[in-house]
């Protein structure tokens, strides 16, 4: 079942007396029910606006959104908040609020008037607080607890909205690495438990890949939808992060820091020592080439062979016939810098 949707939708600002801002022009997604996607871009391509309009936070200056099938214009703010919850990455000052009392904020548009919590809320309330597994930090105030405590109550909030659509802007920003993907792996369990569809703009290029049923990839005025895998497949990163100083490798799925190659080195072997030795290499500055692209240069080019096992690899450095061992991949690239200035020095000319 689609819940979100949009119509050739045009995105951007508008002024008074000012000529239009177009980000980005017809644009038409889709989203459903038990879907999670994440919605990535290089800084400035929109993402933000975009989610400020599919939230109904800001007006599109063309064609429109649709909730449920129901244009989000033509909702009422209690209306609208049934069916659309947002967690954003800002931090409010919550007072004394406990976990629980913030998570029975998100009761609101199903209470009457006075607020009074009914049993079924009470109910939600407590499902949604065991659903993110919070239940140990219910009771303490939420200014004590730490960025992802916090962020975990945030979710159970929205989740207790029950509606069909959570829009987070970066969820993952202040926490640390295990915290973002547990955050990521708990919004997609949530997905495909619930049924609710989950959208998520994100920087974490390398968990929305691991993670995401389905990306927004948001670029040059435009926005590509597909699988993570059919994206990198199609070149969609390298065009969309081109010039951004990373680079996109498709066999690994991995980004790195774009920088001049100071020199070509091959490495022999395979296994978790070998991938290793690669990402130093390359993060030094090397290309990593293989021998069958060397065109006859094996003897100029160093070359690494890794022996040992898994735990305790031991690196063979060779060049112009010489063997340097090494213990560590510190030593080793100690070792190719050496051999660098004496390349430049005239050493090795023979």
């Amino acid at each position: 079942m689609a819940v979100l949707q949009t119509h050739a939708l045009t995105i951007g600002y508008a002024a008074p007396r000012q000529p239009k801002v177009i980000i980005a022009r017809d644009i038409d997604l889709t989203l459903r029910g038990g879907e999670m996607v994440c919605l990535l871009g290089p800084n400035g391509a929109g993402k933000s606006t975009l989610m400020r309009t599919l939230a109904g936070m800001q007006k599109p200056l063309a064609g429109r959104v649709t909730l449920c099938g129901q244009d989000i214009a033509a909702l009422k703010p209690r209306q609208l908040a049934a069916r659309l919850s947002v967690v954003l990455t800002d931090r409010p000052n919550l007072g004394l609020l406990n976990g629980y009392a913030l998570v029975a904020i998100g009761r609101h548009p199903h209470t009457d008037w006075t607020g009074r919590l009914s049993r079924y809320d009470e109910a939600v309330i407590r499902w949604a607080v065991d659903a993110v597994d919070a239940h140990d930090i219910a009771e303490r105030p939420v200014m004590a607890l730490s960025d992802g405590q916090r962020q975990k109550l945030m979710i159970a909030r929205a989740l207790a909205q029950e509606s069909e659509l959570i829009l987070l802007d970066e969820p993952t920003a202040y926490l640390d690495l295990p915290r973002r993907a547990e955050m990521m792996r708990l919004l997609r369990h949530l997905a495909a438990e619930t049924g609710r569809a989950i959208l998520l703009s994100t920087h974490d290029l390398d968990l929305a890949l691991r993670s995401a049923d389905t990306l927004w990839l948001m670029a040059g005025g435009q926005v590509r939808v597909g699988a993570p895998e059919d994206l990198v497949l199609s070149g969609a990163f390298e065009a969309a992060f081109h010039g951004e100083g990373v680079t996109f490798d498709r066999a690994t799925g991995a980004f790195s820091v774009a920088r001049a190659h100071r020199r070509t080195v091959v490495v022999h072997g395979q296994g978790v020592p070998h991938t290793w030795t690669r990402r130093a290499l390359q993060r030094a500055g090397y290309a990593v080439a293989s021998v069958e692209r060397l065109n006859g240069h094996a003897r100029v080019t160093p070359q690494i062979a890794l022996s040992g096992d898994e735990y305790r690899p031991t690196w063979h450095l060779y060049h112009y016939g010489d063997e340097q061992v090494c213990h560590t991949i510190a030593q080793l690239l100690t070792a190719l810098e050496q051999l660098e200035d004496a390349t430049t020095e005239g050493s090795y000319e023979r």
